[in-house]
């Protein structure tokens, strides 16, 4: 059996993100999980050329509306294929909309049963030194409390990350 992981983040949005989207994906799949990128998926659905050629405003923002009607049963299916997830918390006080989303969403799948143990687990990720909601979290509590109830953790290094990420999978590694 493949193990996969979906990989919850904002960086797909900037080159220099992208890059750092690379680099991750290369150091999760060397370990043997497959990663599942919303971003990778979703742009997809971009006709890049036709996008260009619109001039009507109308036109336009008919066509956004259409791709972001895609986006949501893109990255819910991705997330139902998944074993685990990896979010990205990184990017200001506040974590990104998307990614607080689809941790509520993942973790209503492990809490409902339709993502069974071992798997399920939210790795988060959390370098940014500024202060979550209070002094009590880093970052907010809800999203906190559905990592933990997963039985995740909020590493605060990507070498945390990584290590936590390995620590998991080592042992359904040898079962698969």
């Amino acid at each position: 059996m493949e193990i996969k992981g979906y990989l919850s983040h904002q960086w797909g949005f900037s080159e220099t993100g992208r890059i750092l989207v690379k680099n991750v994906k290369d150091k999760i799949t060397k370990m043997g999980i497959y990663v599942l990128d919303p971003f990778e998926e979703c742009i997809k659905q971009l006709n890049f050329e036709k996008l260009e050629r619109l001039t009507d405003f109308g036109e336009k923002r008919k066509y956004w509306e259409e791709f972001s009607g895609k986006v949501t049963p893109i990255n819910n299916q991705l997330m139902r294929k998944s074993h685990c997830q990896f979010a990205v918390l990184d990017g200001g006080q506040a974590v990104d909309d998307g990614t607080a989303s689809e941790i509520g969403y993942y973790a209503a799948l492990v809490e409902e049963g339709i993502i069974s143990k071992p798997f399920g687990r939210i790795f988060a990720l959390r370098t940014d030194l500024r202060l979550g909601e209070n002094i009590g979290c880093s970052v907010n509590p809800q999203i906190e409390g559905y990592v933990y109830q997963t039985g995740g953790k909020i590493s605060k290094s990507l070498d945390e990350w990584f290590e936590s990420i390995n620590l998991w999978y080592q042992p359904i590694k040898v079962k698969t």
